[in-house]
């Protein structure tokens, strides 16, 4: 059975930012540009999504206005992209010798709050079941 984010991907990125990231440590990358179109449609109201697995619900639910402070220009690579991981429920992303790291345990498979999200949510399960 797909994951709730990878069945619903269409509906979802319609809102919010979804990237895959099915490495063991959670690889992602965010276009600035891309999230530059996010912010003028949604203003803060909207998630960046790092989806762990195509088959199995494993996703970061990381609303911007949460993360605005974290994704900064400074980190931006010469791609204008965040690149970065989730590894340990902690999410680090790193650019030019400048790196910022920030706890996410909250935000794992948290589809409540991926605002216009496709009914029926899946039961939230803790991250440490997949430890």
């Amino acid at each position: 059975m797909p994951s709730y984010i990878s069945n619903n991907r269409e509906r979802i990125k319609q809102r919010h930012y979804v990237t895959d990231a099915f490495t063991d440590t959670l690889f992602f990358n965010f276009s600035e540009s891309t999230a530059r179109d996010y912010i003028i449609k949604y203003q803060f109201e909207f998630c960046f999504i790092v989806n762990g697995s195509a088959v199995a619900d494993d996703a970061f639910i990381l609303p911007y206005k949460d993360f605005m402070d974290f994704f900064t220009e400074d980190l931006l690579d010469g791609a204008k992209r965040w690149v970065g991981n989730i590894r340990n429920e902690e999410i680090r992303i790193s650019a030019g010798g400048v790196a910022h790291a920030r706890a996410v345990q909250q935000y794992y498979n948290a589809f409540n709050l991926i605002q216009d999200a496709p009914t029926p949510l899946p039961k939230k399960l803790d991250i440490s079941e997949f430890a």
